[in-house]
């Protein structure tokens, strides 16, 4: 395993093996750079950090401005001694907001801002985790050089709730903890509240305009970039602030912002549509992917995916150290 910066690490808690950089070997590697959106469970990011950690990477970490200060500072604390570590601006992350497209982009403009040209650019939360060794993950690259690796499918689909172009069309508002669809009709406990809701829906649009020239995809919100469409997204969203401000008020924008970017730009045809991410859905069409659990691990291991999520070492930490054993120890 090839180390970045030459860290002193004086206790690894995951026994990491510490080894000499083969400087043969450091011209043909990758620069991978990881933005990572984090909201709790500091031990389980760290120990993502520790396990990504190679020669040739840089995190670019968003830890959500909700989290206690206990959480933020004990992330601080443990990857201090990282180089390759960034904390980027942080975001109340609210689910389904466009502030998480925000934080992506904050971490997008950070890494275009370091100056360093990096070949792929992997963009997963906190609880993801890698299910391929470094060397594997290297190797997928560097055969794939070039490749946009990133989910989309045009709009309107079966899949999504009235073909998806609902999340555009209309007006999603949150409001401190409270949610509301405009024009949809919400009755309320007061009459004075109910009153203004429907004043409200009397002044809006019925219907929000779509962006105009642009072929309209969706998918998942995981991606990895190459160095040059994220250096072209950087670009265009100085540039075009008008665009980026239109998927305020937007259902789950980060499942529509990038397909849509990326699907009309000039890296189209080089796009592999695919999630390089392995995950799980429950029966029950829940929101959120499925947490997974050491009776997931055969899948898991069968998977021809790099990454997968989403994991909880409160409910099972088995299942990252079957995957640690059996898994990365062993590629």
């Amino acid at each position: 395993m090839f180390r970045l910066g030459r860290v002193t690490i004086k206790k690894d808690p995951f026994q990491q093996q510490k080894r000499k950089v083969d400087l043969s070997k450091k011209a043909v590697l990758m620069r991978i750079a990881y933005i990572i959106l984090a909201h709790k469970y500091p031990e389980q990011l760290v120990r993502l950090i520790y396990k990504l950690n190679t020669d040739d990477v840089s995190f670019f970490i968003h830890i959500d401005k909700k989290a206690d200060n206990k959480f933020y500072h004990q992330v601080l604390t443990q990857l201090k001694d990282f180089p390759n570590v960034s904390f980027i601006k942080r975001y109340h992350l609210a689910w389904g907001s466009f502030d998480i497209v925000r934080a992506s982009l904050e971490g997008i403009k950070s890494i275009v801002e370091t100056g360093t040209y990096f070949d792929y650019v992997i963009y997963f939360s906190g609880q993801d985790y890698l299910i391929k060794s470094n060397k594997q993950i290297q190797k997928f690259f560097q055969e794939n050089k070039g490749k946009e690796f990133i989910e989309y499918f045009p709009l309107p689909c079966s899949k999504w709730y009235k073909g998806g172009l609902t999340r555009l069309e209309s007006w999603h508002i949150r409001w401190k903890d409270k949610y509301f669809c405009i024009p949809e009709k919400r009755e309320f406990k007061s009459r004075i509240n109910s009153f203004f809701y429907s004043l409200l829906l009397s002044l809006v649009p019925k219907r929000r305009k779509l962006p105009e020239g642009f072929a309209l995809y969706g998918g998942s919100a995981f991606w990895c970039l190459t160095g040059e469409s994220i250096k072209w997204i950087n670009d265009f969203v100085k540039q075009n602030p008008k665009f980026v401000n239109r998927f305020n008020y937007t259902y789950c924008p980060d499942e529509l912002f990038y397909q849509i970017l990326i699907a009309n730009s000039p890296f189209k045809e080089k796009i592999i549509n695919t999630r390089l991410t392995y995950l799980e859905w429950p029966k029950d069409n829940s929101l959120h992917p499925k947490i997974l659990e050491k009776n997931d691990f055969e899948k898991i291991r069968e998977s021809e995916k790099l990454f997968a999520r989403k994991f909880d070492m409160t409910r099972d930490s088995d299942i990252l150290d079957m995957i640690d054993k059996m898994i990365l120890s062993q590629s």
